[in-house]
């Protein structure tokens, strides 16, 4: 087999923008410098504060990987995951990341950022449409040289600039074109003053991805709006304990856009569309539906049953969910979610990846399984999706 990881993160160089960008735009694309306080972060628009300059990978130089917590942060100035000097090169250079594939016994990635990935809010709420249009594709343009360099088994998903219809629409094709693989959305832009998902606004968009037969990923986090980017742990728990905690309730929300697509006729009326929740587990899924069911067809008398199939068939229409560190999710209710719904990953280099050794892992996990079963999962659901060859 082929071994696909279905959700795999790239640290953005500090000149991924700064040095493609035209000169009308150099000094307002995504870079780094230090603030006031001596610290590095990312800036757009010449000033606006996007995050500190984290590497956001976990593993060293010497392929070490350290923990969230505890004395590692500390060391590294308390960056998330530590200095980007202090990262195994992996996590930003395209030919040290396949060498590590080719270590770990992996064939292909699908790859999601870091910066690009939370940076929606900046774009949407805080920019001219011009200026975050230019930045999408500029990382578009980054993450196809990457894939090169990759030697094709690199595969970022292109960022759409969903906020723009015309121009998603523009990108989703020029991005088809170049020979990226899928496309990154937020998956509740009512949030942030957009249209929700099942409105109209967005069956144009729909009807192009549809026939460009390019996936809709939504990526925990991906959230287009200001203020909290997940749930918040018990003041009184260790950071050990408190990290989880955190985790469980940003993966979770990721229920909330699939609850409203299988709630919605959307699954209806784009057959073709797929939709992925990428690194939110699966464990959850069949009690979503289970719930959406149980609910919405529930008889009463003189009340006509809504008109639309079961939750379960809608999901299995179109919708995909991922997993890794799980047990009960792939080994007890693949009947209930769709054994050709469900994609592996690793989540290299964050903080819960599987590295160092993810097949040996994942193996482990998985042998009570069919073989033809654990096939789907590994290697043949990624390839259908985002057109691998294996």
């Amino acid at each position: 087999m082929k071994l696909i990881d279905a959700d795999s993160h790239i640290t953005e160089a500090g000149d991924t923008w700064t040095s493609r960008a035209p000169a009308k735009y150099k000094d307002r694309v995504p870079q780094c410098h230090a603030d006031d306080d001596g610290v590095s972060y990312w800036f757009v628009d010449g000033h606006q504060k996007l995050s500190r300059d984290n590497s956001i990978a976990f593993v060293r130089k010497n392929g070490e990987k350290i923990p969230y917590y505890g004395a590692d942060m500390e060391l590294a100035g308390n960056q998330i995951g530590g200095r980007k000097e202090d990262v195994h090169a992996a996590a930003t250079e395209a030919k040290p990341r396949v060498e590590l594939l080719d270590e770990m016994g992996i064939y292909a990635q699908i790859v999601y950022p870091n910066i690009m990935g939370f940076a929606a809010p900046a774009m949407v709420q805080g920019l001219d449409r011009e200026l975050s249009y230019v930045i999408c594709q500029i990382y578009n343009d980054a993450m196809r040289d990457w894939q090169a360099e990759g030697s094709e088994r690199l595969l970022p998903q292109a960022m759409l600039p969903f906020w723009d219809i015309p121009q998603s629409i523009a990108e989703a094709k020029r991005a088809k074109d170049i020979g990226l693989t899928g496309v990154l959305m937020a998956g509740e832009p009512h949030l942030g003053g957009l249209p929700d998902l099942g409105s109209e606004h967005w069956y144009p968009l729909y009807e192009v991805l549809s026939d460009l037969e390019l996936p809709i990923n939504i990526h925990i986090g991906a959230r287009n709006w200001k203020g909290s980017q997940g749930g918040a742990a018990w003041p009184s728990l260790p950071e050990r304990a408190g990290k989880p905690v955190r985790s469980i309730q940003t993966e979770l929300s990721n229920s909330r856009f699939v609850s409203n697509l299988c709630a919605s006729d959307v699954l209806v009326k784009y057959p073709d569309l797929n939709w992925v929740s990428v690194e939110s587990g699966i464990g959850w899924i069949p009690y979503v539906l289970e719930r959406i069911d149980y609910e919405y067809r529930e008889e009463f008398p003189g009340v006509e049953p809504p008109p639309l199939p079961p939750a379960k068939e809608l999901f299995q229409k179109g919708v995909f969910g991922t997993f890794w560190f799980e047990d009960a999710g792939p080994l007890a209710l693949l009947d209930r979610i769709g054994a050709d719904n469900v994609l592996w990953e690793t989540d290299f280099p964050h903080p819960t990846s599987l590295y160092p050794d993810p097949v040996t892992r994942s193996e482990e996990k998985l042998k009570g399984l069919d073989p033809a079963v654990v096939r789907k999962l590994v290697q043949d659901n990624a390839a259908k999706l985002y057109k691998i060859e294996v």
